[in-house]
């Protein structure tokens, strides 16, 4: 490396170095706060082979049941690709999805 350091002062230099990178990487990227949302998904027809995404028909608020404080929500997947889109949503945040979906009757 072309570093002329007393013994073992190479080694100090790089554990050193490492240290505070881990500092900077630890205030850099703070943990995200986790949010689930609930709800039902259509699906499009079984048929249907091209390009789909999915979108947010209605949220259903806490009122509307019983038992439970979160919002619900009713999905649908359309087809086509996603639609371009200029919103941005928090960046501190991590939203997970859980689908209930239809089954299929048994025949």
């Amino acid at each position: 490396m072309g570093c002329q350091l007393p013994a073992g002062g190479h080694v100090r230099f790089v554990v050193s170095r490492l240290a505070r990178l881990e500092q900077f990487n630890r205030l850099r990227w703070k943990p995200k706060r986790i949010r689930l949302e609930y709800g039902f998904l259509k699906h499009l027809p079984e048929d249907y082979t091209g390009p789909r995404h999915t979108v947010t028909v209605r949220r259903i608020p806490p009122a509307w049941r019983t038992g439970s404080d979160e919002d619900w929500y009713e999905w649908e997947d359309r087809p086509g690709p996603e639609p371009v889109s200029h919103a941005t949503g928090s960046d501190d945040e991590l939203v997970i999805q859980v689908r209930y979906v239809e089954g299929k009757p048994r025949g």
